[in-house]
């Protein structure tokens, strides 16, 4: 039985029966039925996309219309976009569902879903209360999604024996990904509209340091290694445009540095035992009017191609003894500082997903992110985003 963290309520997906319990009483087959009815209804809208211009103009709005107003389409966009991310998990491959992590990740969707179509009608600012304190509570319980999924899969694929279900499954996880990505998008904006932060409009930080952002990353990264290894740390290095400011929304770059800087970390520290000067990391910045980029080198003994060319891939890992993965794992898991930056990817190491969702999420802001590799040497990491002038109409949520 799943222990609901938040409210006490457990549910459990028999992936056989296709039958729901909770912690009270188990769920009838006709409950069951209208239940995967409604997925399906909400399964077959489309989802509605507004542009980063969009939101970050009706942010100024804070009518009491318009947060009821916001609080109803937060509600019914919630409610499609899980119906099409249960729909892509209930088609999964049947022994892919019965992988106890990825059960319980659609049990956390299934009940995010069941708690969103039971919520009262929204007609006072005391029911706009009671729904942002609910959804921010749904968004904590779906915080550790792509971890669960990522467990699920890589113990689970072995089990596959069919060569197209890597391409498969990255589909799937892409979509996934981009999906939680947006939606959590959305309801910080909706959340944002009742909290005023000061340098933010709706979820893009106007004044955003790339070198703080670098700095943070760092000390997590150090943190992990230190506790880890026990070994002295390389020093990180930024320079370039140092003092660069951007307009862009956190959290994604607050993921993705975090994965590069834990990899380069990684391999430098291993790569350097015993040592007592580690060779730096060198994050350089770069900002022009169209473009910031952001490069990371580390001299940690490079990848050969046959590494390099899988970096992409989902459940792909570089860690060899199922043991380190477990005791790096729990080590990232342990210091994670939610204040830093979003549970969901913070103790993926070792599940082979933490490149990939970054890759997923640059991709999704028009960026590009590539790799280059000396074996023997050492590897550079090129992350390269638009300005956000140029995403606001091309950008959708």
């Amino acid at each position: 039985m799943l222990q609901h963290s938040r409210r006490g309520l457990g549910l459990l997906w028999n992936t056989r029966f296709l039958t729901i319990e909770t912690k009270k009483k188990p769920i009838t087959v006709s409950q069951y039925s209208s239940l995967q009815k409604k997925i399906n209804e909400f399964a077959s809208k489309p989802k509605n996309q507004p542009t980063l211009h969009s939101i970050m103009m009706e942010s100024n709005n804070k009518s009491k219309n318009r947060l009821i107003q916001s609080c109803q389409y937060m509600r019914h966009e919630f409610l499609v976009r899980v119906a099409h991310v249960i729909t892509h998990l209930q088609n999964l491959p049947y022994i892919i569902l019965t992988n106890e992590d990825i059960k319980r990740v659609l049990d956390l969707y299934m009940y995010a879903f069941t708690d969103m179509l039971h919520q009262p009608v929204i007609r006072s600012m005391k029911d706009v209360d009671k729904f942002n304190e609910n959804l921010s509570g749904l968004l904590e319980d779906l915080t550790d999604i792509i971890l669960l999924l990522s467990k699920g899969i890589h113990d689970s694929q072995l089990h596959v024996n069919d060569p197209e279900f890597p391409a498969t499954i990255g589909k799937t996880m892409d979509y996934i990904v981009i999906n939680r990505l947006c939606n959590r998008i959305l309801a910080r904006h909706h959340l944002s509209m009742h909290i005023q932060r000061e340098g933010y409009i709706s979820v893009v930080n106007t004044d955003l340091s790339l070198k703080r952002v670098i700095q943070r990353n760092a000390t997590f990264s150090a943190n992990v290694c230190q506790n880890v290894y026990m070994e002295t740390l390389p020093e990180v290095i930024i320079d370039g445009h140092a003092d660069a400011r951007v307009a862009f929304i956190p959290n994604i770059i607050d993921y993705v540095i975090r994965e590069v800087l834990k990899n380069a970390f990684r391999a430098t520290v291993e790569n350097n035992l015993h040592q007592v000067e580690k060779p730096p990391i060198i994050c350089t910045i770069s900002n022009s009017a169209d473009y910031w980029k952001i490069r990371v080198s580390d001299r940690g003994s490079g990848m050969s191609d046959e590494t390099l060319g899988s970096m992409e891939k989902y459940c792909f890992t570089s860690f060899k003894e199922k043991q380190e993965e477990q005791e790096y794992s729990q080590a990232f898991g342990e210091i994670v500082n939610p204040a830093v930056a979003d549970r969901g990817g913070s103790s993926l190491a070792g599940f082979g997903v933490g490149i990939p969702v970054s890759m997923a999420y640059i991709k999704f802001v028009k960026g590009r992110m590539e790799y280059q590799s000396l074996p023997g040497i050492g590897t550079d990491v090129y992350i390269k985003v638009p300005q956000i002038a140029g995403l606001m109409d091309k950008l959708h949520i």
